[in-house]
Formats: structure tokens, sequence, C-alpha cells
């Protein structure tokens, strides 16, 4: 019978049989998975990291509560709530009548990519397409899919409420 060399590699082990040493495979996909394993958490466990934060607002009880004096200066105030499993950011904006509008910062086309929207002057931006909304614009209509998605909310004895059920509801956006 003819030796295929395996013999004086294996030391008298057919090498199917092995299972230490360095011709496993082991020392040689160790590092390929300690690359994987880092590649993997800096996409997926980080994925959040292009997602901007905001100021964070808490609970009380079912609700968050902001106080309107802190939002009604004409400029748009973006939040960061953190209560079911992810971090769902919003805004709020005043529009040419003095009204105040509440909105997450998403649209139902562009929410996959976690950008957001970012303001320029006297409009609101998405950090994805580009797409532009004037602020003093009571409606803000859907302009080829892209328009921020409308947050419920109520006002009274001075603040704005919003409840943590319709907030957890927009984590799909996030």
């Amino acid at each position: 019978m003819k030796n295929s060399g395996w013999t004086l590699k294996t030391g008298g082990v057919p090498p199917a049989t092995r299972t230490s040493g360095p011709e496993t495979g082991w020392a040689c996909t160790c590092p390929l998975y300690i690359c994987f394993l880092a590649v993997f958490m800096v996409f997926f466990m980080g994925c959040n990291s292009g997602m901007p934060s905001h100021p964070e607002v808490r609970a009380e009880g079912e609700e968050v509560r902001i106080p309107v004096k802190e939002v009604d200066d004409g400029r748009v105030h973006f939040f960061t709530f953190r209560g079911g499993r992810k971090q769902v950011n919003f805004f709020i904006r005043m529009d040419g009548t003095g009204r105040l509008h509440a909105h997450f910062d998403a649209c139902y086309t562009c929410y996959k990519y976690r950008k957001g929207y970012r303001t320029e002057g006297t409009e609101i931006v998405c950090n994805e397409c580009g797409e532009k909304f004037r602020l003093a614009e009571e409606v803000w209509h859907d302009v080829g899919g892209c328009v921020p998605v409308d947050l419920p909310h109520t006002t009274g004895n001075g603040m704005i409420i919003i409840k943590v059920k319709d907030l957890e509801r927009g984590e799909k956006l996030f």
C-alpha cells in the first residue's frame, strides 16, 4: 500500500480522526472567528450609532410631559425617549399660526436609514433624501413618500402630553 504522507504529518493518525492540534483547522479559524465577532459587534450591536441622540425625556406614569414654554419659541426641538426596546426620537415644532405639532424623527420611506431630520433656517430637511418642509406650514403633505410621521399628542395645563404607548408604537421606525 502506498503511503500518501499523512502518517508523517499527523503522527500516524489519519487527519479525519484527529480532534485537536493545528491540523484540525482551529488555529486557522480562530482569527477568522475573532474578526467575524468584531464585525458583528460593530454593525449589529452598534446599529443605533448612525441614529441621532437628543435630550432625553422620561415618562411620568404612562405619559411624557414637556412644558410648552420650553418649545414655543418657533424653533424645532428634538427629543429622545428610551422606553420599550428601542430609542425613539421625535421633535416638536411650532407652525406659522403658533400651533405646536409633534412628529417622529422619521418617515415611512427613509426610516430604515436611521438618519432623521435636521433644521436649515426655516425648513426641516430629511438627512437621507434631502426633502424639505417649511416649518411655518400647518400640515406637511406627503412628497414622494418622505414626510415626518405625526406623533399623537395633547396640550393642557401648560404641557405637551405624549402617551408612552404612542411612542412605543413608533419603535418600528427606529
